[in-house]
């Protein structure tokens, strides 16, 4: 006589749950159910077990306790050994050899519900419990956590360990997500699925999941691309980064500054901006760290953005906005990220977010900004990929060249982007920054060469650091040591 195996259905979810029922029926199992499934079971007219009449305990604090009873871990977590199954017939338990679990909708939920005790009320518990307990014990107990793989499972019913292990896996990654989601949604984070037509290029499937409630699209036909996510955080990041009551734009083409400004005017500190690199900023993304007027408004629509974002608009320049269909405006709130994270070959690399603000230290010359005024520059360098160079007059980005493996090939590009700035550039006092060491003099002489009043920000840590040194002191070069390199890979 073929020995009867024992199944436990409670699912939340019940799509297909009649088939795989009714497979387990004529496969010579029993099964045990609770509460809705039970109820579901009995309208298929598919004979089953309560799991309450099991347990002799019925359902207590409305639904909340169901499930969880030694009489029903101990069928779940014992193994095949002599001792367990001795244990089990003394304690009158059955073995579960299969679980058919699914939990509460919680993320559904937080979509469509803002009532805080409904929201917590689909925190599941028991269900979570039973998951775990079947992944610790997958050799014995198989587990099921998705009704796409009923047919599966009645096409080919898991005999090896390995294929018992792929349902484990699959199980426990659905209630580490499920945890996650819980645990942002506590500290007030909920992530909602963004489409994307494609990712960097059409050939690439891409989606990104964005905060609940960071921004909001106000104007604009299309949604947000891939590559306009990727510029925004960079533009955002700039604009929002320093805590000032003057006004900053940002302007960003590929994911790096191409133009950006300080001042006490927000007309004035956007034309700075698009100064620094008018052909470059055609089609870029453009950020402002304080409400946008119809003023300025009336000077963005003059030229071809991709997106504009603020943290708010006058009703008069968004509906002057709005006139441009293909532009996308957005209402983006302040921030405070504290990691960052990016996929490899290897798996993945997490770090802290660069956001520390680095001091200055006088090596040659009187440093003539102000700590407001370094740690924006330093915002805008960080941008630049390495081997960066930014050089900025006053109040703005003036020049830039990154990406480059050497750093003297940057400084060249940097300078020579530069020279075709109008006179009054050559002129003016300038700062450039570098987001690592001069590792030789050749940079340092060809900044000598050019005659400029500039004066220099750079971190320290080459062997050749006395070298650099001495020579920025016999040619009385301003320059001012860094605390932190700021690479950008």
């Amino acid at each position: 006589m073929v020995k009867k195996k024992n199944a436990l259905i409670s699912v939340f979810d019940k799509s297909n749950l009649d088939k795989i029922a009714k497979f387990l029926k004529k496969n010579n199992y029993n099964i045990y159910s609770t509460g809705g499934s039970s109820e579901y079971l009995k309208r298929n007219q598919i004979p089953h077990f309560q799991i309450s009449k099991y347990t002799k305990q019925k359902e207590i604090l409305s639904g909340r306790v169901k499930t969880l009873h030694p009489k029903i871990f101990g069928g779940i977590l014992a193994t095949n050994s002599k001792i367990h199954q001795k244990e089990l017939v003394k304690e009158k338990m059955i073995n579960f050899d299969l679980l058919i679990i699914n939990l509460y909708p919680f993320e559904e939920t937080i979509k469509n519900v803002r009532k805080k005790d409904e929201i917590i009320e689909m925190i599941d518990i028991g269900g979570h419990s039973l998951i775990r307990a079947a992944v610790k014990n997958y050799q014995k107990t198989i587990i099921i956590v998705d009704p796409l793989d009923y047919q599966k499972f009645i096409k080919n019913f898991p005999k090896t360990e390995p294929a018992r292990k792929k349902y484990a896996i699959k199980a426990i990654n659905q209630i580490t997500n499920y945890d996650i989601a819980i645990s942002n949604w506590f500290q007030g984070i909920i992530y909602d699925k963004y489409p994307l037509r494609y990712g960097e290029n059409p050939q690439q499937k891409a989606t990104a999941l964005i905060e609940r409630n960071q921004f909001k699209q106000l104007s604009g036909e299309k949604k947000l691309s891939y590559n306009n996510l990727l510029d925004l955080d960079a533009a955002v990041t700039i604009a929002y980064e320093i805590k000032t009551k003057k006004f900053i734009c940002s302007i960003i083409k590929h994911n790096i500054p191409c133009g950006a400004s300080m001042e006490n005017n927000q007309i004035k500190c956007y034309k700075n901006a698009l100064e620094g690199d008018p052909i470059s900023a055609f089609g870029g993304v453009v950020a402002f760290n304080k409400k946008v007027t119809v003023e300025v408004a009336k000077y963005l629509i003059k030229s071809f953005y991709e997106v504009i974002a603020a943290p708010n608009f006058e009703k008069e320049a968004l509906k002057l906005l709005k006139n441009k269909k293909n532009l996308r405006v957005l209402k983006v709130r302040k921030f405070n990220r504290k990691l960052e994270q990016r996929t490899i070959f290897a798996g993945k690399l997490i770090q802290d977010v660069n956001n520390k603000k680095s001091n200055i230290q006088k090596i040659f010359g009187v440093n003539k900004l102000r700590k407001e005024k370094t740690d924006f520059f330093i915002s805008i360098l960080k941008y630049v990929k390495s081997n960066a160079i930014a050089i900025f007059n006053e109040n703005s980005l003036v020049s830039q060249s990154g990406g480059q493996t050497s750093r003297i090939d940057s400084l060249e590009n940097c300078l020579y982007k530069l020279k075709s700035k109008q006179k009054k550039e050559k002129k003016s006092q300038l700062f450039l920054f570098s987001d690592a060491f001069f590792p030789f003099t050749d940079s340092l002489e060809l900044i000598k060469n050019e005659k400029l009043k500039i004066d220099i920000y750079a971190p320290m840590g080459s062997k050749n650091d006395l070298l650099i040194e001495k020579f920025v002191k016999e040619n009385r070069l301003n320059f001012f040591k860094l605390s932190d390199r700021h690479f950008k890979h």
